[in-house]
């Protein structure tokens, strides 16, 4: 009984923590903070050189303008806080589903993956590619 209500316990923090960076994350993204984004890579992809600051400003700028400011309606995040099992990555990580709208008012759905370093939550998405060709008005400006 006591184990079951340590786990809910330390799931909960983590769940929390985790909604936080996740908020952060589209608050830097839609104020177009593109550092603030980077900064919530994981360290580990950054230092092996598999995300380039430049390359993934780009590509946050070209989503920005295709699809304007993301506003998210729902998050569902799936936990998993052994990561012992898993042989090429041991860290806790969770799986983060996240419905949101976008400036035309279309919905749209993120799936990302999540490793806890050193304490903290890091997303493993290196970068937002557009699943339409941007058009040479921004959505907001187009709806005025």
């Amino acid at each position: 009984m006591i184990r079951t209500k340590r786990t809910a316990s330390r799931s909960n923090t983590n769940r929390t923590s985790l909604r936080a960076r996740i908020r952060q994350m589209h608050r830097s993204l839609n104020q177009h903070q593109w550092e603030k984004c980077f900064q919530l890579i994981d360290p580990k992809l950054r230092a092996e050189g598999r995300v380039s600051f430049p390359a993934y400003a780009e590509g946050l700028h070209e989503f920005m303008q295709a699809f304007g400011a993301v506003r998210p309606w729902h998050v569902r995040i799936n936990l998993y806080l052994d990561g012992s099992k898993n042989k090429r990555d041991p860290r806790p990580f969770a799986y983060v589903y996240v419905i949101w709208q976008d400036a035309e008012h279309d919905f749209h759905m993120f799936r990302d993956r999540w490793v806890k370093a050193d304490g903290r939550w890091y997303t493993r998405v290196v970068g937002l590619v557009p699943n339409r060709p941007a058009s040479s008005q921004d959505p907001v400006s187009a709806k005025r």
